[in-house]
């Protein structure tokens, strides 16, 4: 059996995890699920991806606990954070080379090498030109919820079930990237306050806290989901990826380098044509609308709509 599944749609590649009962991840379902979504990154057909369930209400539940103590237990004696810096600096650059990445696998350091994979799909989910949505239908706790805070869209169905980060209940701490996205999410005295008490959110607090863009039905999950992921599909590649990178490197560094970093990437990109040939056609659809004695309000209701579902691509004149 697969541990993920995969969907491809026009330009949307929906991604399921699929680990029942409750969905937990592992190191198979993480090496699985880095290798669908590399895939996806090399496959120009694919511009959005959908992370989403194949277990009935249950979106992705945390890491698989027994798998964290076989971690703990090949450390051996405590390690202070000072001593896991080489350790991990190590065991990445081993992961680098082809030839030593399995024998790494079956060695007590095997853990940290998940730790490092983990990292690196949240990565590569933050840093690609791919739009990825969330489609949360059931819980998703600690290293699940990971993956959803991963994600540039989420979407939640309504019901009686919690989303968090709970890893503090542990004694630990999120490890798959939690502490930094959701610090830059919600701020740091909203995260801090969630982590610590390892409190859980139902859809209706997750939607007021900001920490998820849409509430709806949870038989509509799905659904929109698709429909945002195929809609921001339409942007060019590039300007996703200078969107997400100056939100989300630039929102994270003092203002002057943040934007720094906006003005280059807008400069990069006004000066290609796509979006040269979509500045010209809203120019003169505006123009229209003037000519026409109508006001800005009515051009915000009666044109703009319509510019949501395509991209700058389409502007050719």
């Amino acid at each position: 059996m697969s541990l993920v599944e995969v969907d491809k749609d026009g330009a949307v590649l929906t991604v399921r995890v699929n680990n029942p009962p409750f969905n937990l991840l592992t190191t198979a379902t993480m090496a699985e699920l880095g290798t669908v979504l590399a895939a996806a990154d090399r496959d120009p057909g694919v511009r959005a991806v959908v992370l989403a369930s194949a277990v009935p209400d249950t979106f992705i539940g945390h890491y698989d606990l027994e798998e964290v103590l076989a971690v703990a237990d090949g450390l051996g004696l405590p390690v202070t954070p000072r001593a896991a810096y080489p350790a991990l600096w190590l065991v990445a650059g081993l992961l680098r080379v082809p030839m030593l990445r399995d024998a790494v696998e079956r060695t007590p350091a095997a853990g940290i090498a998940a730790l490092l994979r983990f990292h690196g799909v949240v990565r590569r989910m933050r840093d690609s030109d791919t739009v990825f949505v969330a489609a949360i239908d059931g819980p998703a706790l600690g290293g699940g919820f990971e993956l959803a805070l991963a994600c540039d869209i989420r979407i939640i169905g309504d019901g009686s079930y919690g989303i968090g980060l709970h890893e503090t209940l542990m004694g630990l701490i999120p490890a798959g990237g939690g502490t930094q996205i959701m610090s830059r999410a919600l701020g740091p005295a909203r995260a801090v306050e969630l982590i610590l008490a390892g409190r859980l959110l139902d859809p209706q607090a997750a939607l007021a806290t900001g920490i998820v863009h849409r509430l709806v039905d949870s038989k509509d999950v799905a659904e929109l989901a698709h429909q945002t992921a195929a809609r921001i599909a339409t942007r060019p590649p590039m300007t996703i990826r200078a969107a997400k990178q100056a939100v989300y490197v630039g929102g994270s560094v003092s203002l002057r380098r943040g934007m720094a970093m906006e003005r280059a990437r807008f400069l990069a990109l006004v000066s290609r044509r796509p979006a040269q040939n979509a500045m010209r056609r809203y120019v003169r659809q505006l123009a229209h609308h003037r000519e026409t004695g109508k006001d800005l309000a009515e051009f915000t209701r009666d044109r703009l709509p319509a510019w949501q579902a395509r991209t700058a691509a389409d502007f050719v004149d």
